[in-house]
């Protein structure tokens, strides 16, 4: 097996890869955890500790138990999401840590990447075991074939962890995709979890009886703003807190990923100026339905091209979209998808809004974002489940509406956002709807809102505070 990041974009801290081992077996069931500068981090599935001097300073932690999951088959995991790894130090841990065999190679190198693409072959033979290679795709189709041949002639789990700013294997140059040998997960911005360094078990209680919540004293709206604004990446958590700080920082990030050398990896690009200008008129749909007539005519695109760029928008990790749920038992419902960019930092900021437009009472953008927030939140958690979770929204012809329909297998839980204090029966409405048209499947409805009570709004119905998806 072959472990492959895939990264979602840009830069997240100065320190280098510290890679101290590749495992031999790795699992799909954990998501890496904490970055941290100078403090120690925690698991976010079992809680365990590891120093931050073991890999630095700066570093990124998978759990040990990303060695137990995975069959003879899967020869590549992909991890893809929003940390670019070769800026954020990253120490995979397993079964081989302790002896410290792994090695990091980036094709960033001049000479690496010069070398994978005259001799791809004698490249790879060149390499250790245990070999991460950050950048992959640099290598082309060349080395992606020569990795493939080598992982023909063994069934060996965990032989190489790659990296990458996309999903690199889903990228029109290249034309392997490993099938068969691959096994995916993603790198998101920092969730609340991993910030604080406690155990998120949100979506395991969810289907869980009866739900649990640890008291504690949630945050304010003032603070929610903050952790809008704040986003996930590790220069915005760490970084001033300043307007202009944030503003230039997320501009300069919008730059260069949606710049026409990054974007025309994911697709062939016949007007680049349309990627950024999409992706402002999604931030202004943020938590909205997309209605690619009406973006088609903003844009003066054919729908055609609006579809394909939305594609890569989501290639680049930049925007997320929420399918439409249905059900024969719900077929009144509508299957356009709804919009959340991928950070709530970079949404505010495209919306020209900092803490302080967002902690006022009269914000416009505060709920919107706030339902973006959570939304991020839950993706983050579904990385590393035990069990598969699917994210979705339901909204139907009867102006019915759930901002997130939680999938776990056959079972199903709903979550709405309410930018209030003080929730109400009637908030869950929708909520009980869903739970009556699906009977025994509707295993818990949650009004999650920014106040500090935790009620009972009805059978299988509950209201929450937001922190309660990390408390």
């Amino acid at each position: 097996m072959t472990f492959v990041i895939h990264s979602m974009a840009a830069a997240c801290c100065d320190s280098a890869v510290a890679v101290d081992s590749i495992p031999g077996v790795v699992s799909m069931s954990v998501r890496p955890l904490l970055w941290t500068r100078g403090r120690p981090t925690r698991s976010a599935r079992r809680g365990e500790v590891s120093g931050a001097d073991r890999a630095g300073d700066d570093q990124l932690v998978l759990d040990p138990d990303v060695a137990e999951d995975r069959g003879p088959a899967d020869q590549v995991v992909s991890e893809h999401g929003a940390l670019q790894p070769g800026r954020v130090g990253v120490e995979v841990a397993g079964r081989d840590v302790q002896r410290g065999r792994g090695q990091v190679i980036t094709l960033d190198d001049p000479g690496a990447w010069q070398a994978a693409l005259i001799d791809p072959v004698g490249f790879l033979n060149g390499q250790p075991q245990h070999i991460a290679i950050d950048e992959f795709k640099r290598g082309g189709n060349g080395l992606l074939l020569a990795l493939k041949a080598e992982l023909d002639r063994s069934d060996d789990r965990g032989q190489y962890l790659l990296a990458g700013s996309t999903r690199f294997l889903s990228t029109r140059t290249l034309f392997e995709t490993l099938t068969g040998r691959v096994g995916l997960t993603e790198l998101l911005p920092l969730s609340m979890g991993e910030r604080l360094g406690v155990r998120e078990t949100f979506l395991d209680r969810l289907f869980a009886a009866p739900f649990t919540a640890a008291p504690h004293t949630p945050p304010s709206r003032s603070d929610y703003a903050e952790l809008i604004a704040q986003g996930g990446f590790p220069e915005m958590v760490l970084g001033p807190t300043t307007r202009r700080f944030r503003a230039t920082w997320c501009e300069s990030y919008l730059r260069t990923v949606t710049a026409l050398a990054n974007v025309e990896q994911a697709a062939e690009i016949r007007r680049p100026e349309l990627v950024r200008q999409l992706l402002d008129e999604v931030a202004a749909r943020s938590a909205g339905e997309i209605v690619v007539t009406d973006l088609s005519r903003e844009l003066q695109a054919s729908g055609g091209l609006v579809e394909s760029y939305l594609d890569v928008l989501e290639t680049l990790y930049l925007v997320r979209l929420l399918r439409g749920w249905t059900t024969s038992r719900t077929n009144r419902a509508k299957r356009r998808r709804v919009a959340h960019l991928v950070d709530t930092a970079r949404a505010a900021h495209l919306v020209d809004q900092d803490v302080d437009d967002l902690a006022r009472s009269d914000s416009p953008w505060f709920g919107p974002l706030l339902e973006s927030f959570v939304v991020n939140e839950l993706a983050k958690q579904a990385t590393w489940t035990d069990r598969p979770i699917s994210l979705a929204h339901y909204r139907d012809r009867d102006q019915r509406e759930v901002d997130v329909v939680i999938g776990r297998g056959r079972q199903v839980a709903g979550i709405e956002v309410k930018a209030t204090a003080t929730p109400r029966p009637g908030d869950a409405r929708h909520l009980a709807y869903l739970r009556d048209r699906l009977g025994d499947r509707f295993t818990l409805g949650v009004v999650l809102h920014t106040g500090h009570q935790h009620l009972v709004l009805g059978d299988r119905l509950i209201a929450a505070p937001i922190a309660t998806l990390w408390g």
